[in-house]
């Protein structure tokens, strides 16, 4: 997961002399990056080029406006390359990290427990003996976990697991086309389990 961030593509070449400035002062002394890659030498000298390419293509001059375009990738490049390095040298620590000048990465926040899966609809299909489901799935639900009961839904003993699925829909196979089947979805995220979605029953294709 990364730490810091170089945050330099929407930057134009003198917000990037700057932010050079900025980084390039922060790891020269510093202890917690002694041996880095790029050397802050060679990032100096990137945006030494591209700050003296900067006034040459105000004027709009092609030549220029290529060369300032050319030095501004290069600096972006070599920056991108020392992030890279101060994410790895700093061992997952943020502090450490921070020391650098790059800008702090933004951290992921867990997902909470979310809702159970809702609008579960079973339907049969065109082959004996099989449905179809499918529901809506929420944000942040990774595996979804397929009951049945071809009892009482309202007995919680009559349900039991026949599969699981990361996607929204799930076929069933080897049903009696006799009988009335009723279908519940959970789902399983960071948090847990989600409680159950509201059943749905169906009678297979005969």
């Amino acid at each position: 997961m990364p730490l810091v961030k170089s945050d330099i593509t929407n930057k134009n070449a003198d917000e990037m002399v700057q932010f050079s400035l900025q980084v390039e002062a922060a790891m020269a002394t510093n202890a917690n990056f002694t041996d880095p890659t790029p050397k802050v030498a060679d990032v100096s000298a990137a945006r030494t080029a591209l700050q003296s390419s900067i006034a040459p293509a105000a004027n709009g001059d092609r030549v220029a406006v290529a060369l300032r375009n050319s030095n501004r990738r290069q600096l972006a490049k070599l920056l991108a390359e020392l992030c890279q390095y101060v994410n790895a040298a700093s061992n997952g620590d943020r502090n450490v990290a921070l020391t650098s000048g790059f800008l702090a990465a933004k951290e992921p926040r867990p997902i909470g427990l979310v809702g159970a899966p809702d609008n579960l609809v079973a339907m049969p299909t065109n082959k004996r003996g099989e449905a179809v489901l499918r529901w809506k799935s929420r944000y942040g639900s990774r595996m979804k976990q397929v009951f049945v009961c071809s009892g009482d839904p309202n007995v919680e003993a009559s349900w039991e697991l026949i599969g699981v699925t990361t996607k929204s829909t799930f076929m069933v196979t080897d049903l009696d086309p006799s009988r009335i089947y009723w279908f519940r979805v959970n789902a399983v995220c960071a948090a847990g389990i989600t409680g159950y979605s509201d059943p749905a029953w169906v009678r297979a294709a005969a």
